[in-house]
This record gives structure tokens, sequence and C-alpha cells, in this order.
């Protein structure tokens, strides 16, 4: 009987299922057996059909440990121990999702320290291609919080359980879906895609690109890209200037199962977990649509929907990290990544059910790999806290709201000023601001914080109309409220609210 019968990996031993909801659970097994389901004296039925089962477990409170069995007619086919019930969420995005604890600035510590069991990370098998033919199973486990497994973690992620845990002192599971360099167009269906008319550009752009390929040629194209980002880490090791190293070549030459190629990742990797029973989507991505900055709201909109209408639930919390301070392609004083922070912006505004956790001040000048990640898991922890489990505290830093024009001044108004405005720690006068007059250049401003306003003028300038904040790829933009929580980048007149 046990022949052809598996589960799916992710319902393994230390899994952490989803309290308050319904929870699925699936496998493949032989046409038309009845399989049996019982976990905490509850049991579920369901037979196989076309090779394939689902099962779904009622309501459980948080809890455990428990034992998941899986049997037919009387025989155990599987038998899954240590099972408790908490809050799931599901961690995609690129590399800095994707980031490491052993890689960051506090893992010496953050390993030493880590100690809790009932944090768990199941990570997604990173699979670019697959043929359609071959039905392969998946191969990943579950990995508690200890000092063993804590290292390979998506570090964002953990100081977001981390907090999560702490709060609400349930089980939090993690599960990893993440690949570094990433386009969000990597992670939605075609039909996502085709909705926007202008996002096609993506489909078009791959097409364009493996357009008569071939894989004899392909081969020396790769040999060549494999040597210029070798003799890139060799430089990098020697101790290279930033001037001398210059920028990491990319992106890798495309063919037709390259990971990075629109929809891929969907398909091989996201869809393999869908419908597992999640509280919220975690999301750290937008580096690699930086080109395409002014449409990245349509894109961000169409994966969360995509998202939501895969696990069948429109109001699935939806968190995601606007990127940092950066000096993107060299240029620090750059446009594309503010105009990509202020498209997600615009879905945080636009779209129900979102939180987004500002980080700009965690940037780092010249990598765009910022090693702390405590802070950015803490911000989105706060997020979280605040919009999905309700707590009353406050995480989001000054928000711009209005202004008012007072001689030759532009006099700014806040929300989220809890504690008043300030500046943020180490800092002694308040920079970032930039003003114009009416089709007028954008001049650095002086600025001073009054009460709960900020004033922003420029000598020369004696008819100000509009004024911007951390409007560049890398700034120290220092404004902050109370609790040390800071602004994030705005412009008082944009055409794209």
């Amino acid at each position: 009987m046990s022949n052809g019968f598996q589960l799916h990996a992710i319902f393994s031993e230390g899994m952490i299922l989803q309290r308050h909801q319904e929870n699925p659970v699936w496998g493949t097994g032989p046409d038309g057996i009845q399989i049996t389901l019982e976990c905490q004296g509850h049991q579920v039925q369901t037979i196989s059909t076309g090779g394939k089962w689902q099962a779904i477990l009622p309501a459980f409170e948080a809890g455990g440990p428990y034992i998941l069995t899986v049997s037919s007619e009387g025989e155990q086919l599987a038998s899954v121990g240590d099972v408790f019930f908490g809050d799931v969420w599901l961690a995609g995005g690129q590399s800095n999702m994707e980031w490491k604890v052993r890689d960051t600035s506090h893992a010496q510590a953050d390993i030493a320290e880590a100690n809790f069991p009932l944090i768990r990370y199941f990570e997604v098998p990173k699979v670019e291609w697959e043929d359609p033919e071959v039905d392969t199973p998946m191969i990943a486990s579950w990995h508690k919080a200890l000092p063993e497994h804590v290292p390979d973690f998506s570090a964002v992620a953990y100081h977001f359980a981390q907090h999560i845990h702490a709060s609400e002192g349930v089980p939090v599971g993690i599960i990893g879906c993440n690949w570094g360099g990433t386009s969000a167009a990597c992670w939605v269906s075609e039909s996502t895609i085709r909705q926007h008319p202008e996002l096609e550009v993506y489909l078009d752009t791959f097409a364009e690109e493996i357009k008569d390929f071939d894989w004899v040629a392909f081969e020396s194209v790769q040999r060549a890209y494999d040597q210029a980002t070798g003799d890139y880490e060799k430089r990098k090791a020697a101790g290279a200037s930033p001037e001398e190293l210059g920028g990491y070549p990319w992106p890798p030459p495309m063919n037709p199962h390259n990971p990075m190629r629109p929809c891929g990742l969907y398909e091989t990797m996201l869809l393999k977990i869908v419908p597992y029973g999640l509280k919220g989507f975690l999301f750290y991505q937008g580096e690699s649509d930086a080109g395409r900055a002014e449409m990245y709201d349509k894109l961000l909109t169409g994966l969360i929907q995509n998202w939501r209408s895969l696990w069948h639930n429109d109001k699935i919390p939806f968190h995601f990290v606007q990127l940092t301070s950066f000096c993107s392609d060299g240029k620090p004083d750059g446009e594309t990544w503010p105009l990509l922070r202020e498209s997600q912006a615009i879905v945080n505004k636009r779209v129900p059910h979102t939180g987004m956790a500002i980080t700009i001040d965690c940037g780092e000048r010249d990598d765009i790999h910022p090693r702390d990640k405590r802070t950015v898991g803490k911000r989105l922890a706060l997020t979280a806290l605040e919009h999905v489990y309700g707590k009353e505290l406050t995480s989001s830093g000054p928000v711009y709201r209005v202004l008012h024009i007072e001689g030759g001044r532009i006099v700014l108004h806040f929300e989220h000023t809890d504690g008043g405005l300030g500046l943020s720690r180490g800092s002694e006068q308040l920079i970032g601001f930039q003003i114009a007059a009416e089709e007028g250049q954008f001049l650095t401003a002086e600025a001073n914080i009054v009460g709960d306003t900020v004033e922003v003028w420029h000598s020369e300038i004696t008819k100000p109309v509009q004024v911007r904040y951390a409007w560049a790829n890398y700034t120290e933009a220092n404004l902050v409220n109370g609790l040390g929580l800071p602004a994030g980048p705005f412009r008082t007149h944009s055409t794209r609210e």
C-alpha cells in the first residue's frame, strides 16, 4: 500500500502549522486509496486521485508538540513528530532577504545566542529549471533556531521571527522562498504580467534575449562571464578600492533555463508550497527592478494579488522592506532608487493589508548588501505587530502630510511624530532636504525642526514651491521621530500618487 505514497517534504519533522485556521496537507499516492490523517485526536479523510491527494486539518490553537499520522486501511504510511501550531510567514525576495545570518555584522553574537527551538525555518530548494515531464520530489526539512542551524537562516526573517515570538509567545515558522538577483517578474505568473501591457516588456525582453538561442554558442559566453566574475572576486580579495574594483559583472548571460527569466521561479519554487497555511508574506526585493522603477508599483501590486489568489485570501498580510540607501551604478545622486522607493510607498498606500518597513538609514554606500539585518528584521516586525497583531505601538517614522509656504520658506507637516521630530543618533544638523521654485532646479536646502514641522529654505529661492527629502540613490538624510524611527523618502509634488 505504501508503494507510491509520499508526503510533501514541507510536512516533516519539526514543522510549524498555522494556528487558528484550517491547514491543507498534501502529497502523492496511488489512485483510489483512502487516506486518513490524525492530529490531536482529530481525523480527516481524503482519496488519492490522479496520483495526488490533499486533506484539510481543522483549525487548532497554538501549541505542541504533536504528532501527525497518515494511514490507509489500517496501515500507517507516515508519522511526523515534534509538530507545533503557531504563525507561519513566507519570506520572499532577492539577495537581501536571502542573506544569511552567518554573513551579517552581528553574526557571532546572533549565532552564539540562538536558543529559540520554537522558531523554525524551512528553505524551499532553489530550482532554476525542471523538465515538466519529470516529477522531481523536493528534498528539504525544518530546522530549529539553534547555533548549529541558524547561520543558514535568512537573517531578516530570523530577526523578524525573534520579535514576533517574543511578543506573541507562540511558535514561529519561516518559509524561505527567495533567490538573489531576481526581479519581481520572476515570482509571478505570465497572466499577471499580461494584465498590464507596460509590464510585457519583461516578457518581450526575455523573448529577444533567447531568440535563435544556441546552447553550444552559449557555453563560450558563459565561460567568459565566469572568468569575469572570477577576476572580480580575486580583485576584491586582494583589497582593491571601489574605483579599482568596478561594478560586479551583472547580469549573467541569459538562457532559456536561467532563474532570472520572468515567471520561472514562480513555477519551480513558489507553486511548490501552495497552499501551505500562512499568517502572511514578507518581501525584500526591488534592487533588480530599479531600471524600471516607475512601473514597479504595478509589478509589485500584481505580485501581491497573484500570491493572495494562490492562497485564496485577498486579505492575507503582505509586508515588505523599502529599499535602503546605496550608491547604485556609482551614482550617489541618481534617481532610480528614489523612484523605486516611491513605487513601493505607492503600493503601501494603495493596496490594503500591506505594511512597509523604512530602512533608508540602514544602507552602505558601496555595498548593495548592508550587513545590519537586525534593524531591518525589527522594523519589519514592528509593522506586523502594529497592523497584523493589533499592538498599540508605532511602527512608522515621520510621514509627510502637507505643506504651507511662509515667505520664502516651506513648512512641512508630518504624521507619526511620536515623541517629537529629531535627528538620528550622532547627527548635529538636519540634512537631506532639497527645495525648488516653480519649474526650477532642486537645490540643497537649509532645514530646521520647529515643533512637529520642518522649515525648509534656500537663500537663492525667494518663491519656493516644492521640496523633496532623501531623494537620491545614496543619502544620509537623518530625520526621525522620538522613537528613533526614520522618515522615508518623499517629494511634495508627484504626478504618480
